[in-house]
């Protein structure tokens, strides 16, 4: 057994090309409760975090406007898995976690979508094969760059933080990793630029995916 027992990974841009499909599925959402949309370029600045976020970031609903935010997020749910049908696998993510998974770790997905978005996108690309274990929006009060899902996910898998390895694409995910404690690892698979991930400070940049395999054979 490796030192290191499980991976917490990101989902969108670290395992799945999915970037243009929620920007799809946000900008109906954006229509539909505040008609308007925010600029593409807008949103994918925001991707990683919770998209209430988003909303009360890019209009004038303020964060206290709860039936206005339980709106948006209803219909974001609403149109993710119509719009989630684009999203594909970043290549090497189902042979990576096939070969972490066969060395006996655990792996958990750590991600800014609520659940039942994120179990029909691991359903959908055959991922749940590999990834039982969630937390999701809906497990935390704060979500990254705080380390809170972070540690949860540890928590989940139940190991140590040391026993860990989480991996992100976005400075939001390098920032909660690092406060976390738990072994980061960067990759530039997604919407950000190398260097917004090397300001981060990540144990590791890692040019894609599979690299992770050899983080875990020499643990």
């Amino acid at each position: 057994m490796p030192r290191y027992k499980a991976l917490l990974t990101d989902l969108d841009g670290t395992l799945i090309h999915s970037q243009d499909c929620i920007c799809d599925a946000l900008a109906e959402a954006f229509e539909k409760v505040s008609g308007g949309r925010p600029a593409k370029e807008d949103i994918m600045d925001m991707f990683g975090l919770p998209v209430e976020v988003m909303l009360t970031t890019l209009t004038d609903v303020r964060p206290d406007d709860h039936g206005t935010i339980e709106e948006f997020i209803e219909e974001y749910k609403r149109q993710y898995p119509i719009h989630m049908e684009r999203a594909r696998l970043i290549d090497g993510a189902m042979k990576t976690l096939d070969h972490i998974w066969n060395l006996g770790c655990k792996i958990c997905l750590i991600t800014s979508e609520r659940r039942k978005n994120a179990s029909h996108i691991l359903k959908q690309t055959g991922l749940d094969r590999y990834i039982s274990l969630l937390v999701t929006r809906d497990d935390v009060i704060r979500f990254k760059p705080d380390p809170e899902p972070i540690l949860k996910g540890a928590a989940v898998c139940g190991c140590l933080k040391e026993e860990c390895v989480y991996i992100g694409e976005s400075p939001f995910d390098i920032e909660a990793g690092v406060a976390a404690g738990i072994y980061t690892v960067g990759v530039p698979s997604g919407n950000w630029p190398l260097g917004s991930l090397e300001e981060k400070k990540p144990d590791c940049v890692i040019k894609d995916i599979s690299e992770l395999c050899s983080i875990f054979d020499e643990s």
